[in-house]
Order: C-alpha cells, then structure tokens, then sequence
C-alpha cells in the first residue's frame, strides 16, 4: 500500500512529498525539505502512518535541502534511522550539520540585585545623558533653520503655518478655556476655605490673580498643548517616516526640518502666548465665580482688588515663558517623530516619549524662571 501527502502550499520549490512503500518501513522523501516543510515533516517522520517505526529514509529524491531540514535528519539519524541515496550536493551539508557539538546552552549566572540595580542606573543614566545630547543638537538645528528663515521669508511655507496655528490654538481654545476655568476654581475654593479662619479671605483675590498670571495660566496651557499639540507632531511625522516619505523628500533634495519641523515650531511659537493669555482671563473669570459665590464680591470689586494685587509684571512673566515653551514643546516632539524607525509601535513608543519628556522639561524649565525672576526681583 502506498500513502502520498503533500507538504506545504509553496509551489515553488516544490513541498517535500513522503511516500510510504508497500512494506511500510522505509518511506522515501521527495521534493523539499526546507524550513516551510520542516513541522509537517517531522510530523510524518516520527509518526508515520500505520505507526510504525522509520527504520531508513530514502533520500535520492529529494531536491532541495536547507539547514533546519539538515538538522532534522541528523536528529533522525542520531536516533537509528539510516539515511539512504543522499546526494552529493547534500552530503556536504549533511556532513557538517551532523558533525557539530549541538549542546543546548548553558543557564545564565544569576545576578545579583545590587549589580542588576548598577546596571539598569548605568543604563539609565547613559540614555538621559544620550537624549539630552539629542536635544542639544535638535534646538541648535531648529534654532538655525529659524534664524534663516527669519533673514529669509520668502521661504516661509505660510500655507502650513497657519494650518498649524488652526490645529495647536483655534481648536485648542475650547479645552484650554475649560481647563483655566476649573484649576482657578479650585485655587480659589480651597484659597477661601484656608485663609477664612484667619481673617484673611479678602487675600483669595490676590491669591488667584497671581497664581494664575504668574504660573498656573502658562503651566497648565503648555501642559495640555504638550499633550495635545506635541504628540500630535510626533505621530504625523512619524507615520511619515514609517510610509518612507522622509526619505523622499530626502531623495528630492528638501530637508526635512525647514519642511516639516519649522511651520511647526513658528505656529506653536504664536498660538502657545495666545493661549497663555487667553488662560489667564478664563481663569481670572473662573476666580470671580466663587468669590461671588462664596464672599459676595460683585465683578466691579473683584477687578478693583485684583488690580491692586497683580500689576504688569506678573503677565509679562507668564507671557515671557510661553513661547519658549512653545518651542521646546515642538523641539522634542518633532524630534521623536523623526527617531520612529518604521513600525507601528515605534509610533507608539515615541509618542509617549515625546509627551513625557515634554512635560518633565516644561516643569523643569518654569521651576529654574522661577527662580530667576525671583532674583531679579519680577
């Protein structure tokens, strides 16, 4: 009795065929036996039909012969079965496959976890001190292209400049409005609810009126365009990447950076003040609500005591902190978009990357103006 099954669906080179001969115990192969055939190969050799067991496998019809097949005949053979009618051009491989120490590796020394925790901080430290070198250079290449296009306007792509304003400010503004309003309600709840025992719950105007103009507006609206906006820069120019599109333009001799990176960073520059601004007044908006509420004060007195508690320096260190923000904000997420190395979840990862980095460099940076307007004396 003779028993034929097709391996595979490759028809090209043909799918190793096993042919069991009449007396059932020296099936012959024919065809290829190649990675794509290996599991139903092997399948077929260890169980034959009829179950007994290969004593020779015929190998003169066999064509074609890669390593993982190699490797499955050495096994065979290691186990008693006779390999009959091999090739020549087979049995130099065969030779050499058959010939090596396969020895499964040994087990890894265990690591302690004083040295684990070395390593991972030595790796650590190595990728922040790499990434912030990676900035470095980003913020010098933008900075330069912006130079130039400031000497050079004509090559402004106005076009996407202000399609990127439209996305990062006028679409924002809802959200952001939203966002004032509900941070300057609480500031002044809990500002009214904390100075009432001492008296001093007249100072919740002041409270909120400097908190806001000062840091909360700017903090809080950088915050959610870096959410927003930031990741958004880098998924767009990342999936560019991934569809190979950065590297025609490169083929084309334009640069990406002028290209993709400046109108980016020029309409985050004009809309992140614009939204500063528009923040503080929601949020001043917000503190009168409860301060009515709470302390009956009407519009015409809260304006009067906020007046007197803020003057102009407290929005223009506000305002001054935006656009640099801005600007970091489209540095890095810019800057991750062009890292994706081409998979759906280099996207992903580097989308992340760009909105955490973005922020913990927003907080960063408005800590050390802090600091510096409070020595200057603003």
């Amino acid at each position: 009795m003779t028993f034929n099954q097709v391996m595979g669906k490759s028809p090209e080179p043909r799918s190793p065929a096993l042919i069991i001969d009449e007396h059932g115990d020296r099936p012959a192969l024919k065809g290829a036996l190649d990675i794509r055939s290996l599991t139903d190969a092997e399948k077929l050799l260890k169980r034959p039909p009829g179950g007994k067991k290969v004593r020779a496998i015929d190998l003169h019809g066999l064509d074609a012969l890669d390593t993982p097949g190699a490797l499955l005949l050495c096994a065979l053979r290691n186990d008693g079965v006779e390999l009959t009618g091999v090739r020549s051009e087979h049995k130099a491989l065969l030779d050499l496959i058959c010939g090596l120490d396969l020895k499964p590796l040994s087990k890894p020394p265990p690591v302690s976890r004083w040295r684990e925790f070395v390593t991972q901080l030595g790796k650590g430290t190595d990728e922040a001190w790499r990434d912030t070198l990676e900035i470095i250079t980003f913020v010098g290449r933008s900075a330069s292209a912006l130079a130039h296009a400031f000497v050079h306007p004509h090559e402004l792509r106005l076009a996407s400049i202000s399609r990127q304003v439209s996305e990062t400010g006028v679409n924002a503004l809802p959200i952001v409005g939203l966002l004032a309003v509900m941070i300057s309600i609480v500031i002044a709840y809990q500002g009214v609810a904390q100075l009432r025992p001492y008296g001093g719950e007249d100072l919740t105007v002041a409270l909120v009126a400097v908190s806001v103009l000062r840091e909360m507006g700017v903090l809080i609206t950088a915050i959610l365009v870096a959410g927003r906006s930031g990741s958004a820069f880098t998924a767009e120019i990342g999936v560019m990447k991934v569809r190979e599109e950065i590297d025609a333009l490169n083929v084309m001799g334009l640069a990406p950076v002028p290209l993709l990176v400046l109108p980016r960073l020029v309409g985050l520059v004009i809309t992140l003040p614009l939204l500063t601004f528009y923040a503080d007044m929601m949020g001043l908006v917000g503190g009168a609500i409860v301060v009515n509420a709470l302390l009956g004060y009407g519009p015409t007195q809260y304006l009067e005591l906020a007046r007197h508690a803020v003057d102009g320096s407290d929005l223009f260190v506000g305002l001054f902190k935006a656009p640099i923000f801005a600007f970091m904000i489209g540095v890095i997420g810019c800057m991750h978009g062009l890292r994706v190395t081409g998979s759906a979840e280099s996207v992903g990862r580097e989308t992340t990357r760009s909105v955490v980095k973005a922020i913990f460099v927003v907080i960063v940076l408005d800590a050390l103006f802090s600091i510096l307007f409070e020595k200057v004396g603003l």
